[in-house]
Parts: structure tokens; sequence; C-alpha cells
């Protein structure tokens, strides 16, 4: 009796094991075929601008961990004061002119406040654009990110996208008068370029496979 408990917790320790290895997602639809300067232009007094990736380019759950742009033209960089970056569960399926809207009945969370600083970088580079520490993803619903700032500077910060093609595409909106804006412009064809890092899920540390040979012993 005791062997077979032994087996059966040793099977389930490995198990458990297979779900904790972390993947890097690229999103945004394909190839990108464009640039986009949003949201991070200095020249505009304030932004408000999401866009979103679809539960089927991620199909993983876990804590998201990091979230990249890829550089179009080579970034000029820029500081961007009383900045948010939230993330945000949805079944929405594309953007609408209504920032609350795309929430889609959903709480964001919020993984980045405080002065953000872009720096400058070649073309064809990945960029950190947050690591959020406190997100995980439930892998049901879309993945909507929005970033908001008022008071910036800085000059333009091309990043790859997909504006045409084949879809679908989730689009993006834009405000770019406050950062509080509740209503804004909208791109339909649009998709963001990315890469979503979706960290491990906990699991059993390695140790306990030590723990449990001593007790077959």
């Amino acid at each position: 009796m005791m062997k077979k408990l032994v087996f059966l917790t040793l099977a389930l320790i490995i198990a458990t094991s297979t779900l904790a290895a972390a993947a890097v997602h690229i999103v945004g639809g394909g190839t990108p075929n464009s640039n986009n300067t949003f949201p991070f232009w200095g020249t505009y007094p304030a932004f408000r601008w999401q866009t979103m990736w679809f539960k089927s380019e991620l199909n993983e759950p876990g804590p998201v961990t990091k979230i990249e742009w890829m550089t179009w033209n080579a970034t000029r960089g820029g500081s961007y004061s009383n900045c948010d970056i939230l993330l945000c569960h949805t079944g929405v399926s594309a953007i609408t002119t209504n920032f609350a809207t795309n929430y889609g009945g959903k709480t964001p969370v919020n993984v980045y406040t405080g002065t953000y600083t872009l720096s400058s970088y070649p073309v064809d580079t990945w960029v950190t654009i947050v690591s959020p520490t406190n997100f995980t993803y439930n892998n049901t619903d879309n993945l909507l990110m929005e970033v908001s700032w008022q008071g910036g500077s800085g000059s333009t910060n091309s990043m790859k996208v997909r504006t045409s093609g084949a879809g679908p595409y989730p689009g993006r909106i834009w405000n770019t008068s406050s950062k509080t804006a509740t209503t804004g412009s909208i791109q339909p064809s649009y998709h963001h370029y990315a890469r979503i890092t979706i960290g491990a899920i906990p699991g059993v540390a390695p140790t306990s496979l030590g723990r449990i040979k001593g007790l077959y012993n």
C-alpha cells in the first residue's frame, strides 16, 4: 500500500512539474507590416491608449511576467509623467470608442505606475515595455493592455504592428488630450506585434522528489 501511495504521489508531482514551464508567445496576427508611434510620443500633452490580444494567441494560463514590443525604426526615447499601465481580462472581441466598455465588465489591474522612461534602441529590437508582478492570465478571456500618461517629453518611438492582411483584428483606441478621457478615436484594422511571457505556474519544489524517494527507501 505504501509503494502505491508513493508512486501515486510521485506521478502527481511529475504531472504538476509539466505545468510549470514558462512560454513566450509572439502575438500580433502574423508578420508585422506597419508601425505605430502611439502611445509613447511626448509631443502630445497626454495620452490614453488601449489595444488587446486574442485568447487564441496566448492559449496558456499563468502570470504575465513580461510584455515586449519590437522597434520599427530606432527609437528616440522619452519620459512620461503620471504613467499607468493596466492589464485586463475582457470578453470584448474588438476595441470600441469607449475605454471603459473595452474592459468588458472586468476590473483592470495596474501593473505599472509612476514616471515611465523609454530608452533609445536600434531597429528590430525587442523592448521590454513592462514586467508585471501582479497579473495572472486566465486563458479564458482576451488580454487588454492600456497605457496612459499626463505630461511627457520625447519624439516618435515607432513599434511594429500589423494593419493589413488576414484578420481578425482587435483594433486600438487613443486620446491625446487627457489620460482620463472616456472616449477616443479607433483604428479597427490594427494588431500590435508583441512578445508576451507567461511565467511558470507555482509547482512542487525539486527537493520534494528527494523526500518522496526517501519514503520509498
